[in-house]
This record gives C-alpha cells, sequence and structure tokens, in this order.
C-alpha cells in the first residue's frame, strides 16, 4: 500500500482586528492576513487560507495600455446622415455610402455653423423677459377691451416662458448680418 502525501501548509500570521475603516462596523471584528510575498497585512475572508496584496499583484500584472485618440477623418459631425455630402478631395456621398461614378462631378459642401447664444446672453435675456412681463401685467390690469386682453396675455405667455429659461429655437442662436460689404 501506497502512502498518502501530506501537503505541507504553510502557516501566515493572522489577526483579528476590530473595525477601524469608514466601510466598517466598529463593534464586529476583521479578519487579516499577511501577504505571502512581502508579508504586507491584508483583510480576507473567513475562510481564506492565503492572500496576496493589492500591491504585490499590481506589480505582478502589466498596466493597462491606452491607445491614441481617434483621428478624425476631416468631414463634419453628421456627414452621414446627409442626402448627399461631397468632401474636398470631390468623393461624393448618399446617405454615408460613396458613389465612385460621381468623384469630382460636384462641388464640396460647405457646412455653416451656427453661432449660439452665450450664457450671458442667455441670462439678459431671461430678465428682460421678465422685465418686460411685469410691464406687461400692469398694462393688463388697466386693459379694457377684450382684444387688449388677449394680445397682452399671449404676449405675457410667450415671454413668461423666456423668463423660465426655455428659449425658442428662433433665438438660441446669433442673427448673422447678411449686409456684409
Amino acid at each position: 500500500m501506497a502512502k498518502k502525501k501530506v501537503k505541507e501548509v504553510e502557516e501566515y500570521i493572522v489577526e483579528y482586528r476590530k473595525g477601524y475603516k469608514w466601510h466598517h462596523r466598529k463593534d464586529a471584528t476583521y479578519k487579516y492576513m499577511s501577504c505571502k510575498l512581502c508579508g504586507q497585512m491584508t483583510q480576507v475572508g473567513d475562510d481564506a487560507t492565503a492572500v496576496t496584496c493589492s500591491h504585490c499583484v499590481n506589480e505582478m500584472v502589466e498596466g493597462p495600455q491606452f491607445s491614441s485618440r481617434r483621428v478624425s477623418a476631416g468631414r463634419p459631425a453628421g456627414w452621414h446622415f446627409m442626402a448627399e455630402y461631397v468632401d474636398k478631395d470631390g468623393n461624393v456621398f448618399q446617405k454615408g455610402v460613396e458613389v465612385p461614378k460621381l468623384k469630382g462631378k460636384r462641388k464640396p459642401t460647405i457646412i455653416s455653423k451656427k453661432d449660439k447664444i452665450s450664457k450671458n446672453e442667455k441670462k439678459a435675456m431671461i430678465t428682460e423677459a421678465n422685465v418686460k412681463v411685469h410691464k406687461l401685467k400692469k398694462e393688463l390690469s388697466k386693459a379694457k377691451l377684450k382684444k387688449d386682453i388677449k394680445r397682452l396675455s399671449r404676449e405675457i405667455a410667450r415671454l413668461s416662458k423666456i423668463g423660465r429659461g426655455k428659449i425658442p429655437r428662433s433665438l438660441r442662436y446669433k442673427k448673422k448680418d447678411l449686409d456684409k460689404s
């Protein structure tokens, strides 16, 4: 009969400490065991027999590889949703699919960017709308004719919406001067 080999069990230092970290209960005891490589005490579960601390694991494992940022193709955002887009090289795309037959036969698509109003301009617009609402409400209290009351209440409703910060699309962008000479 063959004799069974008995595995030698390495003993590591085990301690039980009261909770002292922010996520521990102060009245509970937690098991700590020494790392099998460096000997640093690390919190473990009740049935753990050995532990490798986080510092040793970090040294064993290679750091994450970060790739460089995605390089832009030189086309504007949403070009593949356009019915037809012609880039600066003359390539024609219809709904994002290149059409080689039309290459060089169309002029490049010109994308004009709308200038949005700034935060300060938006705040000024809201303040101005609230001032106008105040004046219109005074007028409304003095109005007697039905047509004046309707006109004023409609204007108050529109301006109070702007005063709450809900600016309509027509006012969100700066107006461009068409007569620049």
